[in-house]
């Protein structure tokens, strides 16, 4: 009597597992990707300006796989940079054209349609190479 309660106890047990580890049915109602709302929609991008305070060698802004290169420059940079979404990672690199010793700044801004112009600056002894996630 007593084994035949274990083997019954064994199969609920048998029972309950199976159901516990059976993959969840899929539903019907999941929109698919191509429906969903964010794939249709356009990437962000944003006029910059860059100002340096020195003449640069080579400058390149990178965001979002859009990149921005300029070489033998002093003035301010402009242009357009794609950001890729609504929290880019940009990245700057400057390698100046002297070797001075002493403090350098870059200082990026930002105007993405229909938000707040957004500012940075990049400051380093020697060539810049750093990010900022706005």
């Amino acid at each position: 009597m007593r084994t035949l309660a274990v083997l019954v106890a064994l199969l609920l047990a048998g029972i309950a597992l199976a159901r516990l580890t059976a993959p969840a049915p899929v539903q019907a109602t999941a929109p698919s990707p191509e429906e969903t709302p964010a794939a249709t929609e356009a990437l962000p991008s944003a006029a910059f300006e860059l100002l340096l305070s020195g003449t640069a060698k080579r400058v390149s802004l990178a965001a979002g796989g859009d990149t921005a290169d300029f070489e033998n420059t002093a003035g301010p940079l402009t242009g357009k940079l794609g950001l890729g979404s609504d929290k880019p990672t940009i990245f700057l690199e400057v390698e100046w054209a002297d070797a001075a010793a002493g403090h350098r700044f870059a200082k990026l801004r930002l105007e993405v349609p229909g938000e707040e112009t957004r500012e940075h600056v990049f400051s380093a002894a020697a060539d810049i190479d750093d990010i900022w996630e706005p």
